[in-house]
């Protein structure tokens, strides 16, 4: 797999490296991406000259930080595309140069401004990468040193099955745990209390109400039992993966599932029907990347 990872020189894009060559192997490629920033120089006969050896010692120094990071069979042979672009668009344009299979960006930590804000930058690769994209945010102290863990979002598509496929290329530790889930719409979308909707039943309401409790208990029990018949066919760790029902707003119910269970990767299919299409065409999708407290892979197949 070859994998383009882009960093700023930021603590938070150096440690996207770090959470990422952890899953790769020596078999694998990686480039490092770095754009050098505009140095001024003012009144130096040789300003033309300072500033490029100023712009190159920065380069070395940020890739050397970032090759540290990698497996030391990877580190080795990592390609260093060192270019003066805008960031968000050298890092589309370079990573299609090298054929990419996925780009690695950092994001921001975990304070209540870092949740809210993805970055201008990470954002704009996530929206215009014909690629996978793993976005990186680092693991918070009680996770660390704990087995990763993964939440793999299913809804039966086949983006959502060419997901699965991409996140099998990496090499995931032997103790990995996997939470498999699929979101179905709730059998009542109303606000009113429960109290309320008891009390205004009238027999012939109730009846009605009881033939639909049991038809939405059937789709739940389909929901979960072709998730598990899915999940069972596929290579460890993900066949032995908790699988899992979820109804409500997409998002919504993915976001909550992750805090609850202290998610360390969110797997995401790019295009996809049902939860997918809610979750990952317009402002959904921007509330899942920008709110997920942990790492997102958007993976296109």
């Amino acid at each position: 797999m070859r994998v383009f990872f882009a960093v700023d020189g930021s603590s938070y894009s150096i440690d996207a490296v770090r959470q990422v060559g952890q899953l790769l192997s020596s078999s694998d490629e990686a480039a490092i991406y770095f754009a050098p920033p505009d140095v001024v120089i003012r009144h130096a006969v040789e300003a033309d000259e300072m500033k490029r050896r100023a712009q190159q010692a920065i380069s070395d120094a940020v890739v050397q930080e970032a090759r540290a990071r990698l497996p030391d069979g990877l580190a080795a042979k990592a390609a260093a595309i060192v270019v003066q672009h805008t960031p968000r668009e050298g890092i589309l344009i370079e990573a299609e140069n090298w054929k990419a299979d996925v780009i690695v960006v950092g994001a921001r930590g975990l304070t209540p401004l870092d949740a809210l804000l993805l970055g201008s930058v990470s954002k704009a690769v996530v929206h215009g990468a014909g690629r996978s994209v793993f976005v990186a945010r680092p693991n918070p102290e009680h996770r660390r040193n704990q087995p990763l863990r993964i939440l793999y979002a299913f809804d039966g598509s086949t983006a959502c099955t060419a997901a699965l496929r991409f996140a099998e290329r990496f090499s995931l530790p032997a103790n990995t745990e996997v939470i498999a889930a699929t979101v179905i719409e709730p059998m009542s979308v109303s606000e009113l209390p429960d109290w309320i909707v008891q009390r205004a039943r009238d027999a012939d309401t109730e009846a009605m109400a009881q033939g639909w409790e049991r038809e939405h208990e059937a789709e739940r029990r389909q929901a979960q039992q072709q998730l598990q018949e899915f999940m069972a066919k596929q290579p460890e760790p993900f066949r032995r993966a908790e699988a899992l029902v979820l109804e409500g707003q997409p998002a919504e119910q993915i976001l909550k599932l992750v805090a609850e269970r202290h998610v360390d990767l969110i797997v995401l299919g790019s295009v996809g029907k049902g939860m997918f299409e809610r979750m990952l065409i317009g402002s959904t999708s921007d509330k899942v990347l920008n709110h997920a407290p942990c790492s997102v892979l958007v993976a296109r197949g």
